[in-house]
C-alpha cells in the first residue's frame, strides 16, 4: 500500500461504492448519487407496517446498492460501517466540525506533547456483549493497519510505537518523521475493533508473510456484529439496512442515562437523486445526504437545512477541477492562471448548486469557520483570481498566446490549442451543470472544452492512473483535525507522486513544486500559532500563483436537510447542540440522544 492511499483516509467522509474502503470523496460520495438503469423498490411503502414510526429514524444518503457487507475490513462494506460512522464501531475521538475540537468517544480525554499523543480510554466502554473495551482491543486495532494494506496502512511512517502505559492510557509515539496531524486523524477515524473477533479472522488468513484479503472479506460481519456503539445491526434486505438501539449501549451515562430517541435507525436504499428526493418530500425520509435543490422551496413539505438563510448549508470542502500537469496545454501555468480567471464562479452558484455556496475566494482555505484564522485577504486580493474574461485574455497575449479568425486559442507555437474534456461521474446532477458553466466560460477565451460524463468506476480510474484532462473532484471532503494542511497535502504534495499509468490516490493531478512540499513537511509540527499562520500564508500563495487545480465551489462536508414530520429537535444553525453530520457521523451522533417524535407521528 503505498503513502497515496492512506492519505486518502485523512478526509474521512462517507463513500460511494466503489473500488476501496472508500475514496475521499473520501469519500465525496455522500454528497452525489450516481443514477442507476435498474429501480429499486422503495423501502417505505414496506416497512412502514413493520415500525412504529414515532420510533423509527429514516435517513439516506450514505449508500445505494444492495448491502453485502458489514465487515469493516472488506473492500466496499455497507453503512453504517463505511466512512466516518460512528453509531456501530466508534472511534477513541470525534471531530466536532464546529468548533475545531476533539471530542470523547471510547476514549474520555486526550493530551499531546513533543513525542506523543496520549489517550484515556474510558473504563465504562463496554462491547455490545457485555465484555470491556479494552487497551489491548485498540492496540489491536491499530496493528491490523500495519499488517493489512488497509487506507491506513502507511500511518505507521509516522509512527515509532504504540504503547499500554498503564491505567487505561495509550501512547501513540511519533517516528523521525514527526507529523501530530496525521496521527490525530487516524486516532479520530480509525474504527475500534474487538480483537476477539478480528484477532482469529486475521490469523486464518495468514499465509506466510502475507495475508489473503479475500479470506478476510468472506467475513460477511452480519449477524450480531460485536460493536461498542447505540445501535447494531438488526436486519438487511436490498432496498433498506435497519438498525436497532442497544437499550444497555454503555455510553448513555454521558447522557444521564437516557437512552437516544430512535428505537431504530433505516437507512432506506434509493437509485437516484429524484428517487431519494421524493421520499424525503413525502416524509418518507427525516434526514438525508443527497444534493436537493432549492431548498427553501421545501419549507411546504417541512424540509430544511441547518440554515434558512444562504448559503443553507454550512460550508466544509472545496469542489475543484482536477488539472493533468504533465499534459499539454495545462503544464503552462499562465493558462492555467488565465483560466482561473474565466470561470464563471457566479453562474455555477447560482445554476449548479442552488447559491448552497458563499462566494469562493481565492486559495486553498476556507475564509470563515476554524480556518479562516489562516487567510490572508490581502494576498488573496493581490495573487489571487476573479471571473474576468479581459483579464484572461491579458495574461494569455502577455504569454504569447493569440486567436485566429474563429476566436480559438492559438499557442506559443502558432498551433490551435488542443481541444480537451471535463469529466465527472454520470449523474451527479450538480457537478454535470458546474461543468456545462465551465465549458461555456472556457470557450470565451478560446478553449475548445467539452463535457465528458463517465460511470464512476472510469472516471475513478481515470483520476487514479492520470489519464484525464480535467476532472471535478472533492479530494478532501470533510473537515477534520489536519484542516487546512490535510487540503493542500492532498493535490500538492509531491511524496504521493506517481507517473502517469501507476495508480495516485492522491495529487492526482500529478503536480510538484519544491517549496510546497517543504512547508507541507514543516506544518504539521509546528506549535507557534504565528508561525503556522505565516506558513499557511506562504503555502496559499503558491497555491494562488501556480493554481495546483481550480478551486469551483465550497461544500458541505455533506447534505444536511431534514424532515420535521415526524421528529423534530434537529441541530440547526439557531440550535448548534451537535454539528450537521447527519447524526450518524463523527460528532454529530450526539444529536441522535436530543431529538424527538412528533407529539402527532405514527
Amino acid at each position: 500500500m503505498d503513502y497515496g492511499n492512506i492519505k486518502n483516509s485523512l478526509g474521512c467522509t462517507v463513500k460511494l461504492r466503489a473500488r476501496y474502503f472508500f475514496t475521499l470523496a473520501s469519500a465525496l460520495g455522500a454528497f452525489f448519487v450516481i443514477g442507476c438503469n435498474e429501480e429499486t423498490k422503495p423501502a417505505q411503502d414496506k416497512v412502514q407496517s413493520e415500525y412504529e414510526r414515532s420510533e423509527t429514524l429514516y435517513i439516506g444518503g450514505f449508500d445505494w446498492t444492495p448491502p453485502s457487507s458489514f465487515n469493516p475490513l472488506d473492500y466496499n462494506p455497507n453503512f453504517p460501517i463505511d466512512g466516518n460512522s460512528r453509531i456501530t464501531y466508534e472511534s477513541l475521538l470525534a471531530y466536532n466540525q464546529l468548533t475545531g475540537e476533539l471530542e470523547p468517544m471510547l476514549a474520555n480525554s486526550y493530551t499531546s506533547d513533543e513525542d506523543k499523543i496520549t489517550v484515556h480510554l474510558d473504563t465504562k466502554a463496554r462491547w455490545s456483549n457485555g465484555s470491556p473495551v479494552t487497551v489491548d482491543d485498540v492496540l489491536y486495532t491499530f496493528k491490523i493497519d500495519s499488517l493489512l494494506p488497509t487506507p491506513r496502512h502507511g500511518n505507521w511512517q509516522f509512527l515509532s510505537e504504540i504503547t499500554n502505559d498503564g491505567g487505561n492510557n495509550i501512547s501513540f509515539h511519533f517516528s523521525k518523521n514527526k507529523n501530530p496531524l496525521i496521527i490525530l486523524n487516524a486516532i479520530a477515524e480509525t474504527s475500534i475493533l474487538p480483537k476477539a473477533v478480528f484477532e482469529p479472522l486475521i490469523q486464518g488468513a495468514k499465509s506466510g508473510k502475507t495475508y489473503d484479503m479475500n479470506r478476510i472479506a468472506e467475513f460477511k460481519n452480519d449477524s450480531m456484529p460485536v460493536v461498542s456503539g447505540p445501535y447494531n445491526l438488526k436486519t438487511y434486505s436490498p432496498d433498506q439496512i435497519v438498525l436497532e438501539r442497544n437499550d444497555k449501549y454503555w455510553g448513555n451515562y454521558k447522557f444521564s442515562g437516557k437512552k437516544p430517541s430512535p428505537k431504530y435507525i433505516i437507512h432506506s436504499l434509493y437509485n437516484s437523486n429524484n428517487q431519494f428526493n421524493s421520499a424525503m418530500t413525502k416524509g418518507n425520509l427525516d434526514i438525508s445526504s443527497v444534493f436537493l435543490p432549492r431548498i427553501w422551496e421545501k419549507a411546504r413539505d417541512s424540509i430544511r437545512a441547518w440554515s434558512r438563510n444562504e448559503p443553507y448549508h454550512l460550508p466544509g470542502s472545496i469542489t475543484t477541477l482536477f488539472i493533468a500537469h504533465t499534459r499539454t496545454p495545462f503544464d503552462d501555468v499562465e493558462l492555467r492562471r488565465a483560466m482561473m480567471h474565466a470561470i464563471n464562479f457566479e453562474k455555477i452558484k447560482a445554476r449548479a448548486i442552488s447559491n448552497y455556496t458563499p462566494v469562493i475566494q481565492p486559495g486553498f482555505i476556507l475564509p470563515f469557520g476554524t480556518e479562516s484564522k489562516y487567510f490572508n485577504k490581502e494576498d488573496a486580493d493581490k495573487y489571487g483570481y476573479s471571473y474576468d474574461i479581459e483579464k484572461a485574455k491579458e495574461i494569455l497575449t502577455k504569454a504569447g498566446y493569440s486567436w485566429d479568425d474563429n476566436g480559438r486559442l492559438i499557442d506559443k507555437k502558432k498551433q490551435p490549442v488542443r481541444s480537451f474534456t471535463i469529466e465527472c461521474p454520470q449523474g451527479w446532477t450538480d457537478w454535470e451543470d458546474a461543468i456545462k458553466v465551465i465549458v461555456e466560460s472556457l470557450n470565451e477565451i478560446g478553449l475548445a472544452a467539452e463535457e465528458k460524463f463517465v460511470d464512476y468506476s472510469v472516471w475513478d480510474k481515470n483520476l487514479r492512473l492520470g489519464t484525464f484532462d480535467l476532472a471535478m473532484k472533492t479530494q478532501t471532503a470533510e473537515l477534520s483535525a489536519a484542516s487546512p494542511w490535510n487540503r493542500f497535502d492532498q493535490v500538492m504534495g509531491s511524496v504521493s507522486y506517481r507517473p502517469i499509468g501507476e495508480e495516485a490516490f492522491a495529487n492526482q493531478g500529478r503536480y510538484k513544486n519544491e517549496e510546497a512540499d517543504k512547508l507541507l513537511e514543516k506544518i504539521p509540527a509546528l506549535t507557534d500559532e504565528k508561525e503556522l499562520t505565516e506558513a499557511y500564508r506562504a503555502l496559499n500563495r503558491i497555491f494562488m500563483e501556480t493554481i495546483p487545480v481550480l478551486p469551483i465551489m465550497y461544500r458541505p462536508t455533506q447534505f444536511y436537510q431534514f424532515s420535521t414530520k415526524h421528529w423534530t429537535n434537529f441541530p440547526t444553525e439557531e440550535n448548534p447542540y451537535a454539528p450537521p453530520q447527519s447524526l450518524v457521523v463523527a460528532a454529530g451522533v450526539k444529536g441522535l440522544w436530543k431529538i424527538a417524535p412528533q407529539p402527532k407521528a405514527k
